[in-house]
């Protein structure tokens, strides 16, 4: 089983609380898909969430944070599924 670093995975900027909280919520995301499609998941949900991070499909955007604010929850954002993309045009998917 591979274990990447956290480093492979996140800029030196960006805190692991932020990646630990984007790869809960892609997992999430991934057994709701296979809910929805009456899939049966073969791998663990998070093993899938950190994969699709280790290739590059999400990312993780972080808001900067004012001395007297708390951190805010990352935004988790990756590639929109073909079916829901508009033509000729690129977005990504932002989750909140």
């Amino acid at each position: 089983m591979l274990k990447p670093s956290a480093d492979l995975i996140i800029d030196p900027k960006q805190s692991r609380y932020s990646l630990v909280v984007g790869v809960a919520k892609r997992a999430r995301q991934i057994v709701e898909e296979a809910e929805k499609n009456g899939e049966i998941l073969i791998e663990k949900p998070v093993d899938l969430a950190v994969h699709d991070f280790m290739d590059e499909k999400y990312r993780l955007v972080e808001n900067p944070v004012a001395e007297d604010e708390e951190e805010p929850d990352p935004i988790l954002a990756g590639e929109e599924s073909e079916e829901n993309a508009p033509a000729g045009e690129e977005e990504e998917n932002v989750l909140e």
